[in-house]
């Protein structure tokens, strides 16, 4: 059986964990609190709202980069048709998927997040967005503010007694909007509410939180079914096909083999990978990946099999399957052809001595 080990990347988010083991007042465990449900609800694909404004931030297209890995469909809204980016992005244009005045019915959405950016002006100040929040909220939709937004969310009045966190230059309204202000931490989901800080350096932390609050992530990395090597044992210049089964309920991103030289002797690894990255593909089955090993040298190797998640969970599978490779094809196995063969012999023998007898006899 290979050894398996499971690896989550989210080392930063373990902030609140410690605060909390601090006497943090809040009581907020990572980042999720005891008012989330976290259990997979449903595989269908997420419907997200973005809500963007002018000046809309520098990490808008990393944080839909993340959506789109994690298979989720986007809608983009604005009040205003175009919308012009910061300048880190170079003041492009951005035309929206919908305006925000023609959206009549949220029942399609599970969820809303206000985009992060320089100001949000608008959507704090214009009633059809500001309404459009509070109807998420009253119908159960996860709504998630990034940084600045968080202000549009207190402009809304839908965070009076949440814990939340956002940019720290508007303290003053988040604690006026009823909120209970936690500064420069990972984000924090609070019921339906989630709000992050610090977009760039927790992007993935705040996009995991908009997942668990929706109910729809998982931590655990993808599970291995089996490995088949074909050939186990080749020739030099041979290519060697290898084929993995792997299943994850949220869904397999990337799976990766690398390759070690094995001691004859112990039947230990070598310490450094011979091949360190080996990328294996999807096939027209679900969950089978398979790739194909050339220019391999002499020698007994074994193979470990890394899988991530949509969301970057890691499951590392040692010793997944063992192949090797001869200077010269071995002979074959004819120990099962020998029972036949030389009772047959013996048989022959056998009635040529019976033969010979009767004719001396004659």
């Amino acid at each position: 059986m290979p050894s398996v080990v499971s690896r989550q990347w989210k080392s930063r988010g373990f902030l609140i964990a410690v605060i909390v083991l601090l006497g943090f007042s809040t009581g907020i465990g990572s980042f999720v609190t005891d008012n989330v449900d976290a259990s997979i609800e449903s595989q269908d694909p997420v419907e997200i709202l973005l809500l963007l404004d002018h000046g809309y931030g520098g990490n808008v297209p990393f944080i839909m980069d993340i959506f789109e890995r994690y298979g989720w469909s986007m809608t983009t809204t604005g009040l205003n048709e175009t919308l012009i980016s910061c300048s880190y992005l170079g003041f492009e244009e951005l035309t929206v998927d919908i305006l925000m005045t023609e959206i009549s019915d949220l029942s399609q959405f599970d969820a809303i997040t206000i985009m992060p950016g320089n100001s949000h002006d608008l959507l704090r100040t214009n009633q059809t967005s500001l309404n459009l929040i509070n109807d998420a909220v009253s119908e159960g939709l996860v709504v998630s503010a990034w940084c600045r937004g968080v202000r549009v969310l207190a402009a809304a009045d839908v965070i009076d007694g949440k814990n939340i966190t956002g940019n720290a230059d508007y303290e003053a309204e988040y604690i006026a909007a009823g909120a209970t202000f936690n500064e420069l931490v990972p984000p924090i989901i609070d019921g339906d509410i989630v709000t992050g800080v610090r977009s760039r350096f927790y992007r993935s932390e705040i996009c995991e939180a908009i997942a668990t609050a929706i109910g729809v992530y998982e931590p655990d990395g993808p599970s291995l079914g089996s490995v088949t090597a074909t050939p186990q044992q080749g020739v030099i210049g041979i290519t060697i096909n290898l084929t993995a089964e792997l299943n994850d309920v949220t869904g397999v991103y990337a799976v990766n083999a690398k390759i070690y030289t094995l001691n004859e002797t112990t039947g230990e690894k070598t310490s450094i990978a011979y091949l360190d990255f080996f990328r294996l593909n999807t096939t027209s089955v679900e969950g089978i990946y398979s790739g194909a090993i050339e220019d391999l040298e002499l020698g007994i190797y074994t193979i470990d099999i890394e899988a991530t998640d949509l969301y970057l969970n890691e499951a590392v599978y040692g010793y997944a399957a063992n192949i090797s490779v001869v200077d010269q094809t071995p002979p074959p196995d004819l120990s099962g052809l020998m029972q036949w063969v030389i009772p047959g012999a013996m048989i022959g023998t056998a009635g040529v001595v019976v033969l010979v007898v009767f004719l001396k006899r004659r």
